[in-house]
């Protein structure tokens, strides 16, 4: 499979990255969720999920109401500060995590 290259935008600038297979951080990817402290934020464009690792460190966001057990790895991304997963419902992205190396 021939890797794809795209496009990273960050407050700091533009950063390549390259897509992984799901299906090879998939299982480490559902062990951090699994694990991951969840702080609830109401806003006016409705609730964001915090996710935190058990340092207290942020790595990753749910848009909504989701539980964990409802999401899956749609995609996954080797980035300059790591792998980075998106969840999914269904067929619709709605949050991302960063795995620790």
């Amino acid at each position: 499979m021939e890797a794809v290259k795209v496009w990273h935008f960050v407050e700091y600038g533009e950063f390549p990255i390259e897509e992984i297979d799901v299906e090879e951080i998939k299982e480490d990817a559902l062990k951090v969720l699994k694990k991951v402290k969840i702080e609830k934020f109401k806003t006016s464009k409705g609730i964001v999920q915090k996710l935190s690792d058990s340092y207290g460190h942020y790595i990753g966001k749910i848009a909504g109401d989701y539980s964990i057990d409802e999401l899956s790895i749609g995609s996954a991304y080797q980035t300059p500060f790591g792998v980075k997963v998106t969840l999914d419902y269904g067929e619709t992205i709605v949050g991302w995590l960063y795995l620790p190396e």
